[in-house]
């Protein structure tokens, strides 16, 4: 895939440890689109999604009412099914569940980890699978919480996006980048994603999708 939107996505976010809880609401809507379209489709609509869900902030989300859902479907050509949109708002009512259990998305997310990113150091993109043990064990939890739209494979998608897991193969340039942004970050609450150069991308993993849509590898 040359797209330079997917490339960029790559070679800049994917697989760096995210613990904004309104990126990490977005990257679960994200990940939950890719039933309808790939990857290159969602990056293309990023910002349509970021407008139309006021920068996925889940209590703005939660509180959308019908007139507000029946605009976004008229004017915002991101969704195919009512239902996903539906889901999505609920979804968001069930994250500030979380948080006020929790303390934030991050901590619920990320406590499953031990805060820390699992780093399984593939080799070769076809090592690198659709959805693990605990993808499933959190998507469990997720629905037992009244959410929808998490199966495993989205939930190790959302993995995946927010560098939970490393899923960038040793051969990558990205890989030991992904690894240091993982060392670097202070796991707190609220604690910013940090910002790393980008190297030459020579060992780019290649982008063509796998079994799951969402691996930006072979």
């Amino acid at each position: 895939n040359a797209d330079p939107a997917y490339i960029a996505y790559h070679d800049e976010e994917w697989g760096v440890p995210v613990h904004d809880d309104n990126l990490l609401f977005e990257l679960l809507v994200l990940a939950g689109a890719q039933s309808e379209m790939g990857w290159s489709l969602i990056l293309s609509k990023r910002d349509c999604y970021r407008r139309a869900f006021q920068g996925f902030d889940p209590a703005a989300v939660a509180a959308f009412d019908k007139k507000k859902v029946a605009a976004l479907k008229s004017e915002v050509d991101i969704y195919q099914q009512e239902g996903k949109l539906q889901a999505v708002i609920e979804n968001a009512g069930r994250v500030l569940q979380i948080v006020q259990e929790c303390g934030s998305l991050s901590n619920y997310l990320w406590g499953f980890l031990n805060h820390k990113p699992v780093t399984p150091n593939f080799r070769m993109p076809a090592q690198v699978p659709i959805k693990t043990s605990k993808s499933e064990f959190i998507s469990r939890d997720l629905v037992r919480r009244g959410f929808s739209c998490v199966g495993p494979t989205t939930v190790y998608s959302l993995m995946q996006a927010a560098g939970m897991t490393n899923d960038h193969t040793t051969q990558c340039f990205r890989h030991k980048e992904c690894a240091a942004a993982a060392e670097a970050t202070t796991i707190k609450t609220g604690a910013p994603s940090p910002s790393f150069a980008i190297a030459s991308a020579d060992n780019r993993d290649n982008l063509t999708s796998s079994r799951n849509s969402s691996v930006f590898v072979h």
